[in-house]
C-alpha cells in the first residue's frame, strides 16, 4: 500500500458538536490535533441543520493543507432496522425494495427521501438495514466542493464502534451498546448475526438505565436464553458496573476517562 499523499481529517456529526481529528500523512499517520466544536443544537426535524451549519468553519480552521476527509454520523442522525431473513430475496435490489418498503411502513411517507442502505449477509440470515436523510448526505457533500479537502467517505458510527469491538469479544452472543450523549443503540448479537437492533432516548443517568433497558429489550424478543454478556462502546468517561445479572465489558481502546468523547474519529 502506497503512503497517503495528503493529510486526514476524520469529523463525526454530533447533534450540539463537531468531533475532529487531524492526521499526517504517509504510511504511519500520528495524530496531529483533535478537538471539538460546539454549538446549539439543531430542531429535531433536522437535527443535523446546525452541525451542517458549522461544518465548513471547521474545515477552513483545521485543514491548512490538502486533506482527505471521513466523515462520522452520530446515530441521532441514522434509523435502523432489522430485516428479518428471505430466501426470495436474491439481488441487492430486491433487499433494498424490501428495506424501503419496511421502512415507509415504520415512518410513513417521510421514507422515501431517505437514503437506504442493505448489509450483506446470506439470504437465510437477517440483515440490518440503515435510512439517512438525502439533503443530509448532499449537504455534507456540498461542504467540501471546491475546497483543499476532498470528502472520501461518509460513516455511520454504529458501523465503525462495532467493528473496532467486535474482534475483543469471544462471545458467541452478546448485546451490543454504543453510546452517545442522549442515546443509546442496543442490539443483540448470536453467532455473529445481528438479532435485535433499537435505539433509545437516555439521560446523563444512562449508566443506572441500561441494565432496566437490556431487561425490557430481551423480554420483548422472549429468547429461550436470555443474554447477560453487554460489549459497551461509550463516549462518555464512565462505564455501567455490573448489575441486574448483566456483565458490562469495555472494547480495549488506548482512550480513557474524558479522551473516550473523541471514539468517534480516533482509533
Amino acid at each position: 500500500m502506497s503512503p497517503s499523499l495528503s493529510e486526514s481529517l476524520r469529523i463525526g456529526l454530533c447533534p450540539d458538536r463537531l468531533i475532529f481529528a487531524r492526521y499526517s500523512r504517509g504510511l504511519r499517520p500520528r495524530l496531529i490535533e483533535k478537538g471539538a466544536l460546539p454549538f446549539d443544537a439543531g430542531i429535531a426535524e433536522e437535527p443535523w441543520r446546525a452541525a451542517l451549519a458549522a461544518l465548513p468553519k471547521l474545515v477552513q480552521a483545521h485543514a491548512q493543507r490538502a486533506a482527505d476527509a471521513t466523515v462520522v454520523l452520530s446515530n441521532h442522525f441514522v434509523r435502523y432496522a432489522l430485516l428479518g431473513a428471505n430466501d426470495r430475496l436474491s439481488s441487492r435490489e430486491e433487499w433494498l425494495e424490501y428495506a424501503s418498503h419496511h421502512f415507509e411502513k415504520t415512518y410513513g411517507v417521510r421514507a422515501r427521501d431517505w437514503d437506504i442502505q442493505v448489509s450483506e449477509s446470506g439470504a437465510a440470515h437477517p440483515r440490518l438495514a440503515s435510512a439517512i436523510d438525502k439533503p443530509l448526505l448532499a449537504a455534507t457533500a456540498a461542504a467540501f466542493e471546491n475546497g483543499r479537502v476532498r470528502l472520501r467517505s461518509i460513516q455511520t458510527y454504529l458501523t465503525i464502534a462495532f467493528n473496532r469491538a467486535v474482534p475483543s469479544t469471544g462471545q458467541a452472543s452478546f448485546w451490543f451498546v454504543a453510546q452517545e450523549p442522549g442515546r443509546l443503540l442496543l442490539g443483540l448479537v448470536r453467532g455473529g448475526l445481528w438479532q435485535s437492533v433499537r435505539a433509545r432516548q437516555t439521560s446523563v443517568r444512562w449508566c443506572e438505565d441500561l441494565p432496566r433497558m437490556l431487561e425490557r429489550e430481551g423480554a420483548l424478543l422472549a429468547s429461550a436464553e436470555p443474554c447477560r454478556d453487554v460489549l459497551v462502546s461509550a463516549l462518555d468517561p464512565v462505564l455501567p458496573a455490573a448489575s441486574g445479572g448483566f456483565r458490562f465489558a469495555a472494547p480495549p481502546s488506548p482512550l480513557a476517562g474524558d479522551e473516550r468523547a473523541y471514539a468517534m474519529v480516533c482509533p
